[in-house]
């Protein structure tokens, strides 16, 4: 007795009726699988067929157990011979259907079938396992449907001349090159780089407090932490606060004490004009001294004692800020510093040579301006942002 008529049997004898239902659908034909048993007999019976990109398309067939030029034809695939078919089992198995061949659909837990309209296969190895492909391309997001691997894994492609590369969402591995593509998946992980201490985390978001205890910090005691962002405004944050470590760009968490100065006689400085709020919250949230002065037409904001990167013939400048009357509307535009700022290497620093009084001192003029793709926009710019071409057109200097 044929695999077949078997089938057929013991649907008649789990019914124990006469009364025949139109269509199966795919979800009593899943059920089917799970619980292993036959289905209900029907005149025809739903099965889910996909094109090389997974798009899916339920169609029904008129045989439980239905050969591979059935099934293509019945997902209007004409001529069946222009096509060859897959079929994706619910184990994790990918295997090739020829047109004369029978699949028991509810024997061998079908997920799907992939139809392509090609006269030749690919292989490769996904995760130990050998698997047939109808295109000489697959995307990572294909690799990652048919190896059921989720978002917490990250996919590597074997390199045997060099290291193994990981596999972003736009990727595509060519499987037509000579020798079998490997491809195995791995715990995702991410580094962040807490005051010089490069810690790992397996979850894409971190609270502070626990990224400062991995780095070997107390986050009991009292800090101010600085979130370090390529081309942001540098960025206060609590201990409370999770920082999302799949942004682009970013850098470093950074610690500052809180000092507590008793006995001490404070600075003197001035406050001579009124900056916005905003300016006013971050320059007071990096715990730096800043002071606002009026030098005959002229408006400044200073930054007293600016920590630089190394590289230069100082460690500390102050940095002094020129504030249009007409700011935010009119740009902010160049930097200066003093003491003069020169490379310990001995190459010059390009456009620096030009100084400014102010108040009395002498500044050092940084020529640094926004480029036009990036013209000043009034609604969104600020003392915050000029402070980012500071930072980016220093650390340029030291190779940073």
């Amino acid at each position: 007795m044929s695999q077949s008529a078997t089938l057929r049997e013991l649907i008649i004898m789990s019914n124990n009726s006469s009364t025949n239902e139109s269509v199966i659908p795919l979800e009593d034909i899943t059920e089917c699988v799970r619980l292993q048993r036959p289905p209900r007999f029907a005149d025809s019976y739903q099965v889910s067929i996909a094109d090389q990109n997974l798009t899916q398309q339920s169609v029904c067939i008129s045989d439980p157990v239905p050969t591979g030029r059935q099934i293509l034809e019945a997902s209007n695939r004409f001529p069946a011979e222009n096509f060859m078919l897959l079929m994706r089992q619910a184990s994790g198995n990918v295997e090739e259907i020829g047109l004369s061949e029978t699949v028991n659909v509810y024997q061998q837990g079908v997920e799907q079938f992939i139809a392509f309209e090609v006269d030749r296969l690919f292989y490769f190895e996904l995760n130990g396992r050998r698997l047939p492909w109808g295109d000489k391309f697959i995307t990572e997001n294909i690799l990652r449907i048919l190896g059921g691997i989720d978002s917490n894994q990250s996919l590597w492609l074997t390199d045997r001349s060099a290291e193994d590369k990981m596999l972003n969402d736009a990727d595509k591995v060519n499987l037509s090159k000579k020798g079998l593509e490997i491809i195995y998946s791995k715990a995702m992980s991410w580094k962040l780089n807490v005051h010089g201490v490069v810690i790992t985390s397996d979850t894409p978001t971190i609270l502070a407090s626990e990224a400062m205890i991995q780095a070997g910090f107390d986050p009991s005691e009292d800090w101010n932490l600085i979130l370090k962002v390529k081309g942001q405004p540098k960025k206060p944050i609590s201990t409370d606060d999770e920082i999302d470590l799949t942004q682009s760009g970013i850098e470093k968490l950074r610690l500052m004490r809180k000092e507590i100065v008793n006995g001490e006689k404070p600075i003197d400085l001035r406050s001579e004009f009124v900056l916005l709020d905003k300016d006013t919250k971050y320059l007071n949230a990096l715990e730096v001294h800043w002071e606002t002065l009026l030098d005959g037409s002229r408006r400044w904001l200073i930054i007293k004692d600016f920590q630089l990167p190394n590289g230069y013939n100082q460690e500390k400048t102050d940095i002094a800020i020129d504030i249009p009357p007409a700011y935010p509307d009119a740009a902010l535009d160049m930097f200066y510093c003093n003491p003069p700022l020169n490379l310990k290497s001995g190459a010059v620093i390009a456009q620096t040579n030009s100084q400014q009084a102010i108040a009395g001192s002498s500044y050092q003029r940084w020529s640094r301006h926004l480029a036009p793709s990036t013209r000043w926009n009034p609604k969104v710019d600020s003392v915050i942002t000029q402070m980012t071409v500071v930072e980016e057109s220093l650390l340029r200097e030291v190779g940073q």
